[in-house]
Order: structure tokens, then sequence, then C-alpha cells
């Protein structure tokens, strides 16, 4: 499934776990930089209550958070992970950290104000 436009396909556990604290090693030192909110809806292109979320509008209305999209098909692991069951669903990182999860959202609203709760609206 490609990414709706404006979210960055999560394509793998990896990519996912990069976003987490600890601080990263690099080469000069240790990566602190972290997007102050981060995002993953998690969805299936077979899936009815994914497709009727307005993710386009989600990212219209949010700028400053930085949104990624995880197709469960292809990625089985992360949603697990962030101890979701259902999609679709949503994660929440702030600084690094998990925050918040929100499964089974109605519409592009519930989950505005979901992240508007966290400062992120």
């Amino acid at each position: 499934m490609d990414a709706p436009q404006g979210m960055t396909p999560l394509l793998d556990h990896a990519a996912f776990e990069l976003m987490l604290r600890p601080r990263r090693p690099t080469e000069d030192g240790f990566l602190d930089h972290y997007d102050p909110y981060v995002v993953v809806c998690f969805s299936a292109k077979w899936c009815g209550p994914c497709r009727r979320i307005d993710k386009e509008l989600l990212v219209k209305s949010a700028p400053n958070v930085k949104w990624y999209h995880c197709d469960v098909d292809a990625n089985e692991i992360t949603l697990g992970y962030c101890g979701g069951k259902s999609i679709p669903a949503f994660v929440l990182l702030r600084d690094g950290t998990f925050v918040g999860r929100l499964e089974g959202p109605r519409d592009a609203k519930h989950v505005l104000e979901w992240i508007k709760e966290y400062g992120a609206v």
C-alpha cells in the first residue's frame, strides 16, 4: 500500500525503532534530535474503516506532526509491539518516547481530537 500524500512509509520495524529513545550513536557522537511529535498510522488496503479516514486532512490539519504510514500486511510486527490489536490504529511519539495509542477511530476529526490532548495540534 502506498503511503497517503504527506505520510512517510514505515517499511519495517527497524525503521520504527530508530524513532525511539535512547539516543542513537552516530559517526560524530549521538543523535539527540527527535521530531517533537510523530504519529504512525496503521492500516491495510483491504480495511474499509482505514480507507474512510481522510489521512490527507490529518497531515494538513497537523503540520507540526511528522506522519508515518504503516501497512500492517507489509510490516506485521510494529502494531503489536506498540500494544495494538486492531486497525485503523494510531501511535503517538513525543520526543522519541511512546505516549499513546488510538485504535478504531471513526474519522479524521476523532484522530485530531486525540492528538490535541497531547499538545500536537
